[in-house]
C-alpha cells in the first residue's frame, strides 16, 4: 500500500482491470487522485467511474466532519456513556434505535439494514451468527455505522420491484466509513493505546527478531480478547494506529 504525500493517509488503489496493477491511487483524506497511467489510456468506464469518485470525494472535502473523521467522531460520542469493555454492541445498537434481528440472508451477505414493521433494524445472517462471536460483533458494529451515518443504503429509493441502486464510488466510500466507525466503537483509540502501553514492554525486551514477532503476536491476541474482536481485526487496528509495524 501507499500513503498520501500531502496528508499521510493510506491511499486506496483504483483498478481499470482486476488483472492489472492499479491505474490510480485515491486519498479520502484530502481528495487527491494520483494517476499511474495517462487518463486517455483508461477504458471509458474507468474514466467515468474515476471522475464520479473524484467528484464525490471533492464534495465531501467541503464538510469539516465528513468521511473517516466523521465516523470516528460519531463513535466517540456514543462511547461517552460507556464505562465497561468489551462493549455490548448489541445493546448499544438497540439504544440507538436499531435493534438486531437474525434472518437468512443471501449468500455472501453478512448483514444489512431493513424495515421490520415501523422500525428500522439491523439484520445479521442467521447462518453465520454462530460461527464466531467476534464476527457477529463486527457485523453489528459495521451495520450500526451505516445507520448512524445515514448512508444511502437507508435513503435510496427505487421502483417496488427493483433493488435500490447505489453508485459504486459512493458505496465503496461508505463501506470504508462504516468500517472506521466499527473499529473505533469496538476498539476505541484511547483505550487501545492505553492497554497496548501496558503490554508493549514485553515486545521491547525481546532480544531477537523472531522473539519480537512472537511477543507481538501474543500482545495482539491478548488485546483481541480484551476487546472481544478477532486477532486480525486487532492487528489491523494496531497497524492503523502505528503501534506495531
Amino acid at each position: 500500500m501507499r500513503d498520501c504525500d500531502q496528508c499521510g493517509q493510506e491511499l486506496e488503489p483504483f483498478f481499470d482491470s482486476t488483472c492489472e496493477p492499479p491505474v490510480a491511487w485515491l486519498c479520502q483524506g484530502c481528495g487527491v487522485v494520483a494517476l499511474e497511467e495517462d487518463l486517455r489510456s483508461l477504458s471509458p468506464a474507468a474514466r467515468q467511474e474515476l471522475a464520479t469518485l473524484q467528484a464525490f470525494m471533492a464534495s465531501g472535502m467541503s464538510r469539516k466532519q465528513s468521511g473517516l473523521g466523521r465516523a470516528e467522531a460519531r463513535a466517540r460520542v456514543i462511547l461517552q456513556s460507556v464505562r465497561t469493555f468489551p462493549i455490548d454492541i448489541e445493546r448499544i445498537a438497540e439504544e440507538q434505535g436499531y435493534p438486531v434481528r437474525e434472518r437468512v440472508l443471501p449468500e455472501g451477505t453478512r448483514g444489512t439494514i431493513a424495515r421490520d414493521g415501523d422500525h428500522t433494524v439491523i439484520v445479521i445472517d442467521r447462518d453465520r451468527v454462530g460461527r464466531s462471536p467476534s464476527e457477529r460483533r463486527w457485523v453489528i458494529a459495521e451495520e450500526l455505522g451505516h445507520a448512524i451515518l445515514e448512508h444511502t443504503t437507508l435513503v435510496a429509493s427505487s421502483a417496488p420491484d427493483r433493488a435500490p441502486g447505489i453508485p459504486e464510488p459512493r458505496r465503496r466510500l461508505e463501506e470504508r466509513e462504516a468500517r472506521r466507525f466499527a473499529a473505533e466503537i469496538l476498539m476505541p483509540e484511547e483505550r487501545v493505546r492505553g492497554r497496548f502501553a501496558e503490554l508493549a514492554p514485553r515486545i521491547h525486551r525481546a532480544l531477537s527478531l523472531r522473539q519480537r514477532h512472537t511477543e507481538t503476536d501474543e500482545v495482539v491476541a491478548a488485546l483481541a480478547r480484551m476487546f472481544a474482536v478477532s486477532p486480525l481485526a486487532m492487528r489491523v487496528r494496531l497497524e492503523e494506529l502505528n503501534l506495531i509495524p
